[in-house]
């Protein structure tokens, strides 16, 4: 199998680099080395290469097939069918932009059709970054109450908190009292939700994960260790690339 990549070239650059992005193969180099220095180091890489193309293809496809017609979709821990519709069909009062709709098994999104003929891929890239929009929104309107409730019950006040989509963490606590909230945690059952509030409320004790704080978490919150173990199950099809 032949590899083909993108090469790059640069005044700056005194080193070769590889990079795979998206499944594509891309060379970083010096203006002064050759192409045949370059095919050599993709050749000698060659099997780290298609290693790397084929995951990343991988999770490409995974990642158009989740937001297709008829597809899963967690919301607060249970799942919707995702049903993707024609903005027109809905008449004159939905307006032009897309809307999502949640019912008691479906999630609807409806789409102008401009953006339904655009492409297989395109249209899983749109139906994704509005869901996000639609997660982002349902958590601005639903955590802020829990965490006041949650910081008002453990008696551990916070400075601030923001609320934003992130891609390996469920939420954090710095050193200045500051929290943030993952937006897909509305993917997650309520009591999944409020373990996370209360492990970052935690946090502003102990800075840590030692003994003391999950002896506070556990304090708190007794199931905690389920809500763990449900986040860890669940992992792959809550947290979106």
């Amino acid at each position: 199998m032949t590899i083909e990549y993108q090469l790059i070239r640069s005044d700056k650059r005194k080193t070769l680099g590889l990079q795979v992005k998206k499944g594509q193969v891309f060379v970083r180099a010096p203006r002064f080395v050759n192409t045949e220095q370059i095919a050599a180091l993709v050749q000698a890489k060659s099997a780290w290469l298609k290693a790397k193309v084929a995951e990343q293809q991988l999770l490409l496809e995974n990642e158009v097939s989740l937001f297709c017609q008829d597809s899963e979709i967690w919301i607060r821990g249970t799942l919707k069918r995702l049903a993707i519709r024609d903005l027109s069909a809905l008449g004159p009062a939905a307006g032009g932009k897309a809307r999502v709709r949640e019912l008691e098994q479906v999630i609807e999104l409806a789409l102008p059709a401009t953006k339904l003929a655009s492409g297989h891929e395109q249209v899983s890239l749109t139906v994704k970054k509005q869901l996000e929009l639609w997660f982002k929104q349902q958590a601005k309107d639903y955590i802020p109450a829990r965490l006041e409730y949650w910081s008002q019950t453990t008696g551990l006040s916070y400075k601030s908190y923001k609320i934003r989509q992130y891609k390996a963490r469920w939420g954090s606590c710095n050193s200045r009292a500051e929290l943030s909230f993952n937006s897909l945690l509305m993917m997650a059952p309520d009591w999944v939700i409020d373990y996370v509030i209360v492990h970052e409320l935690c946090h502003l004790q102990y800075l840590n994960h030692s003994p003391a704080f999950w002896q506070l978490v556990a304090g708190f919150y007794p199931q905690y260790a389920l809500a763990k173990q449900w986040l860890k199950s669940n992992q792959r099809k809550l947290n979106w690339k």
